[in-house]
């Protein structure tokens, strides 16, 4: 496989450019795709590549074909006009490498196994929490706060007790006494809250939105895989990032991002660009970014995200996540 700068800056380049490219082929067969590129970088490959590969051998001539992402379907022009269903035959590094894109060398390992074996033993909190979101934006905000200044605002102290602005009650109560029952904190049954370490904290603060997220990509068994918290760096320049989960179906990429919190109306909207800009990024133009909120975002940033084309579920429509996955892999 060889990679060709091709110079399209205009269209006389464009020729001799394509005339070269029948050269270093001397004869030999093509499929040219003409899905991708400009017009007329599309006119002068078929046109010249046909005239200058033309022989009687039919199987030398050049096969172009258009993918048609709308019907699912390979459309062959040359040498018999001819049609056939897509195939799945794409998965999440397949995906990456297209778009110039590697798992993050080092990722994963012993952490990532401690991670997943603590996810599976909260699962059924996850659940519930998922489950009960429109009730629990209260609690939320509770216990994000607790958590946060728990971690410190950087992520990187930890001061495990805490104390409420207030005695609980309702959906608060409900959600402490869960949570003490997993062991990832204790409630004094008042104010004071003491998380078992920083990981469950972390968990508390809004990390169970990505577990979330995992539980019910995992149940959909999507063609071309999924995973949760995948770190991926670009090729060429090393720019890294830290995607909540991701999954392939059908050739399609699918992009989440997870948040909790209740913050400022810029953030909001860094969080939906952000979004926007990774799935296209790296998963290419049929891409889907979704972003998963526990608290629900104001209107004007709904009609943000509708903009840009990220898709949101949000407080009570986090419950909605398996049937609208089961739309996006049937689309």
């Amino acid at each position: 496989v060889r990679r060709v700068d091709f110079d399209d800056s205009d269209v006389t380049a464009l020729h001799a450019q394509a005339g070269l490219i029948a050269v270093q082929l001397d004869g030999r067969a093509v499929v040219i795709n003409m899905t991708g590129g400009t017009k007329l970088m599309t006119l002068a490959l078929t046109q010249t590549l046909a005239r200058d590969l033309a022989t009687g051998d039919e199987a030398a001539r050049p096969h172009l074909v258009y993918t048609d992402t709308v019907h699912g379907r390979l459309d062959w022009l040359e040498p018999k006009p001819a049609s056939e269903p897509m195939t799945s035959v794409l998965r999440i590094d397949d995906v990456l490498r297209a778009q110039g894109y590697r798992r993050q060398p080092g990722s994963g390992g012993p952490e990532a196994a401690y991670r997943q074996r603590a996810a599976e033993e909260r699962a059924e909190l996850t659940r519930w929490l998922g489950a009960q979101a429109s009730k629990l934006e209260r609690a939320f905000g509770a216990l994000n706060g607790l958590a946060q200044a728990a971690r410190g605002p950087r992520g990187d102290t930890f001061s495990p007790l805490q104390q409420l602005a207030y005695a609980p009650g309702g959906s608060v109560t409900d959600m402490l006494t869960r949570v003490q029952s997993l062991g990832l904190a204790t409630w004094d049954g008042d104010v004071t809250v003491q998380f078992r370490d920083a990981a469950a904290a972390e968990y508390l603060g809004g990390g169970w939105v990505e577990e979330y997220a995992a539980l019910k990509i995992a149940g959909q068994r999507c063609d071309g895989g999924w995973e949760g918290r995948l770190e991926v760096e670009h090729v060429d320049s090393g720019a890294r990032n830290e995607l909540d989960a991701v999954a392939v179906h059908r050739n399609r990429f699918l992009l989440v991002e997870c948040k909790a919190a209740r913050t400022s109306d810029d953030k909001v909207a860094d969080w939906i660009y952000k979004a926007s800009q990774l799935a296209r990024s790296i998963g290419g133009q049929l891409a889907q970014p979704l972003l998963l909120s526990a608290r629900v975002p104001a209107p004007e940033h709904l009609q943000r995200a509708r903009e840009y084309g990220v898709e949101v579920l949000a407080g009570a429509g986090l419950a909605r996540l398996p049937e609208h996955l089961r739309g996006w892999m049937a689309r």
